[in-house]
């Protein structure tokens, strides 16, 4: 039988670190040669890269078009590539802007295409489906309630299980952790997340560097605890918090380690939300953008919560402090609750459960690489 060839597009640095433990994971039983677009974690898995596109990491609009003319680059490249070569299978991972194109180009050349991690087609640009519908051979879908969308369009596609569940796994338990950020374990831990962005970073801090100031004037039981991103310029925070470093220790990454010995999480909507939710930490998920993006992304998304938690639940599990809601006063109630109401947290623990549930091994139609071997069958 032929060597087996399949290739990947992944186009964001997110997509090249799931993609790849899949590829570990398939080249350890199976004899696949893999070739493709993506980025350092891929390359290292023994994927022949035809380009690196994820080192860059295009996501929003200012930066597709200041990197227009190498997303262009690699686009003619993996068309021809794949025109080349005829791969068996195509994998699609994420970036539906550059991906959904490819497909169509794919369909023609009669390459089968799997499609792994939907566009957030239940938040906005519903359209997409039927573009999905004409040009995916398979949806290998990371949250439960895709599944429905697609069953109902018509589309195949499987859950095949969250990749974060994999990933959200603190290297120290809580009382390891506690001792090696020199806290005190005998006081209530608040972990503030306030994002990985710089225009997260201002919209988010200085109302939490406020809420700070405020508890610890009344409270002396309670520390605050802040993991920098490693690509956030540490002065940036400084210069926003003022003297009110002195009081928060500041942690060079270890996220996940902060969130775990924590009691509380004040945290930025977005991937590490979710992290909390599989942790399942007592939270509140903050969000604050630009008025004139906020209005517009009211007109273009349509979904009931912003928190994956909540959208998993379909309810309001966690708080949500969005726009006008996130402020110093709102955000100093939130905490008091969380730090008195037991009858809260507690039901806060018994859903973020039940979502971490949702998410397991227990619950996926099948694997990930189990779905590429029957889609190479």
């Amino acid at each position: 039988m032929p060597r087996k060839h399949v290739a990947i597009v992944a186009g964001e640095t997110s997509g090249d670190q799931h993609v790849a433990r899949v590829i570990e994971e398939l080249k350890i039983h199976h004899d696949i040669a893999f070739s493709g677009i993506g980025g350092p974690k891929m390359k290292a898995a023994g994927v022949d890269l035809i380009f690196d596109l994820a080192k860059y990491s295009v996501t929003g609009i200012t930066e597709v078009i200041t990197h227009f003319t190498m997303i262009r680059q690699a686009f003619h490249k993996i068309k021809k590539h794949l025109m080349d070569k005829k791969p068996d299978l195509l994998i699609l991972v994420d970036y539906p802007g550059f991906n959904l194109r490819l497909a169509k180009f794919a369909k023609k050349l009669n390459i089968k295409i799997l499609y792994y991690i939907s566009p957030q087609i239940w938040a906005w640009k519903k359209g997409r489906i039927k573009l999905i519908k004409e040009v995916v051979d398979m949806m290998a879908v990371i949250l439960p309630f895709e599944k429905e969308i697609y069953q109902n369009a018509g589309v195949p596609v499987k859950f095949v299980g969250n990749p974060l569940t994999i990933s959200t796994q603190p290297s120290m338990t809580k009382s390891q952790a506690l001792h090696h950020f020199k806290l005190d374990p005998n006081k209530k831990t608040i972990a503030l997340l306030p994002g990985s962005r710089l225009n997260e970073i201002k919209r988010l801090l200085p109302t939490m560097k406020q809420a700070v100031d405020e508890l610890l004037t009344s409270h002396h039981d309670i520390q605050f605890t802040l993991p920098l991103a490693p690509s956030l310029d540490k002065r940036i925070i400084d210069e926003i918090l003022g003297d009110t470093k002195q009081k928060i220790s500041l942690i060079n990454g270890q996220a996940l380690d902060v969130m775990n010995c924590s009691d509380i999480v004040i945290v930025a909507s977005g991937t590490a939300s979710l992290e909390c939710a599989l942790l399942e930490k007592p939270m509140a998920i903050a969000y604050k953008a630009s008025t004139l993006t906020y209005i517009l992304a009211s007109q273009l998304i349509k979904v009931k919560y912003l928190g994956l938690c909540n959208l998993l639940a379909n309810s309001m599990i966690v708080p949500e402090l969005l726009q006008s809601d996130y402020t110093k006063e709102t955000l100093l109630n939130t905490i008091q609750d969380l730090l008195t109401n037991k009858a809260m947290v507690e039901a806060m623990h018994k859903n973020l459960n039940s979502v971490s549930q949702s998410l397991s091994k227990q619950s996926i139609d099948c694997s990930l690489a189990d779905l590429v071997i029957e889609q190479l069958a």
